[in-house]
């Protein structure tokens, strides 16, 4: 691919990778709130106690985040206790999606640096001397004739797409068991 392609597609990258991982991210959390919310019981005296400041921690950011009242009323709240909740499968797919992000966002990176190897070499070009009889290359030409080395493949980011998810959800899934919602 051309300079110009390349500026274009790691831009496309990076801007969809960064809307993508922030959207689930602030969903994934704001489910979690919902479900700490809904899902501790206060049988006892020493439940009570311990998920008190819990459920006020919620209320409070639910009160202060107004400007997210679309992310509190579309985050889907996940039951780890039915698996065939559909709010769950909805839950798990949007936390999927923050590491699909993230691997749009390395890619997109990825290939700005690539970019910004080939730009001394466009600068340069143009700024030779024209020989005699050789018409002078635009800038535009430059760019369009310029390749650019292409980077790994998006399904190459195992650790982003396979490990952090794992990962992740292994240490989410402890919380929940430490706070006895599972």
């Amino acid at each position: 691919m051309n300079y110009t392609q390349a500026q274009l597609k790691y831009r496309l990258q990076i801007a969809a990778g960064t809307l993508l991982f922030t959207g689930a991210l602030i969903s994934t959390l704001f489910s979690t709130l919902k479900m700490l919310h809904w899902r501790l019981d206060s049988y006892t005296a020493m439940a009570s106690t311990i998920n008190r400041p819990i459920q006020q921690f919620t209320l409070m950011v639910s009160e202060n985040t107004r400007a997210l009242d679309w992310f509190w009323d579309n985050s889907p709240t996940p039951s780890f206790i039915d698996l065939s909740y559909s709010s769950h499968w909805k839950f798990l797919l949007i936390y999927l999606l923050i590491f699909v992000g993230a691997a749009l966002f390395a890619s997109g990176r990825t290939l700005m640096r690539k970019v910004e190897a080939v730009e001394p070499l466009i600068e340069a070009q143009l700024n030779a001397p024209v020989e005699d009889g050789m018409p002078a290359r635009t800038l535009q030409q430059l760019e369009e004739s310029t390749l650019v080395e292409a980077a790994p493949a998006f399904f190459s980011q195992t650790r982003l797409l396979v490990v952090w998810p794992l990962g992740g959800a292994a240490i989410y899934l402890g919380l929940l068991w430490l706070l006895g919602i599972l």
